[in-house]
């Protein structure tokens, strides 16, 4: 790659020249030093790009890696689904009789009162 990236530099490199000749451009004109920010600028994204992107091989590898986990995850979530259909619960919950509901608002309110009386 490094190769190829040189040879387009030089190509580049050349145009600009035949360009300069052909339009009668002085070194030092304006637009010339314009096109040679841009170069800097577009030399040192390109080197950043090529640290932060991944290769395709990499890439590759990792879409592999996720399809094998999801198919190991999809595998372990029907297993479970399967056993939580088979699964019956034993005891069943009984709806609290009116006994027990009054019992139990009794003592909330005597617990609310002593509450207030001894603590606050």
């Amino acid at each position: 790659m490094p190769a190829t990236q040189n040879k387009l530099s030089e190509d580049f490199a050349r145009a600009i020249s035949d360009w300069r000749k052909k339009h009668q451009l002085r070194e030092d004109e304006p637009l010339l030093l314009c096109l040679e920010l841009f170069q800097l600028h577009q030399s040192h994204w390109d080197a950043i790009r090529r640290q932060e992107l991944p290769s395709f091989s990499d890439f590759g590898e990792s879409l592999k890696k996720l399809h094998q986990d999801a198919a190991a995850f999809q595998r372990q979530a029907s297993t479970l689904t399967e056993e939580l259909r088979r699964y019956k619960s034993t005891s069943r919950l009984v709806a609290p009789s009116v006994t027990g509901l009054i019992l139990t608002a009794i003592f909330a309110a005597l617990a609310g009162l002593l509450i207030g009386k001894f603590l606050l």
